[in-house]
């Protein structure tokens, strides 16, 4: 019996000892945060206390508001950049797009023959006013599709009318040219005064 007690008694000390460890080492790890939180505080603290700079806001820019079919477009500096052509559409079978044939002469490089170039560009016909063998002219735009990078300005002439009524291609690019100013930047300007080179030569 006295050895049980003397049993009895070592285990209920040892219980005792590690119910008394537990809440120390609960406490030592509680206490293991806030002393790693008070170490961060002081460099929390000085981030905060730099001067913040200003935010930059980075706003998304209004798409400008598109024109109605009647109206004409609002043309800013962008859009009177864009490259036109003038061609004949080949094909208007498919909806809101006409294939458009823009043909140009260009000299061979060794045989200095002139070859005429024909060259089909897919363009956005939103309401479906040309049909095939009107004369048009297109502009370049947004991607309207995998394929269609241009879109329908004008109709110029209708099929079927009479060959000296309709207007020619070259015609109109030059009209063209001279109403964007080309012609008047590429010529260079003489004054009267200035003598001729054959004056010069006889002198």
């Amino acid at each position: 019996m006295a050895e049980k007690t003397e049993k009895e008694k070592k285990t209920a000390t040892k219980t005792a000892t590690t119910r008394a460890k537990a809440p120390a080492k609960a406490a030592s790890t509680r206490t293991a945060p806030a002393a790693k939180a008070a170490a961060k505080a002081p460099a929390k603290a000085a981030v905060t206390a730099r001067p913040v700079g200003k935010r930059t806001v980075a706003r998304k820019r209004a798409a400008p508001a598109a024109a109605a079919p009647g109206e004409k477009e609002q043309f800013t500096w962008r859009r009177f950049r864009r490259k036109t052509k003038v061609g004949v559409v080949v094909s208007a079978k498919m909806a809101k797009t006409i294939i458009v044939e823009v043909g140009r002469f260009r000299e061979h490089p060794l045989y200095k023959k002139m070859i005429r170039l024909r060259k089909r560009f897919a363009a956005h016909d939103e309401a479906g006013e040309a049909k095939a063998g009107d004369l048009v002219r297109i502009q370049e735009s947004r991607p309207f599709s995998a394929t269609k990078r241009w879109r329908l300005v004008e109709v110029i002439s209708r099929a079927g009318e009479a060959g000296a009524a309709a207007p020619r291609v070259a015609d109109i690019s030059k009209a063209l040219e001279e109403q964007e100013g080309v012609t008047d930047i590429l010529t260079p300007e003489r004054e009267e005064n200035e003598p001729q080179p054959e004056e010069k030569a006889e002198e």
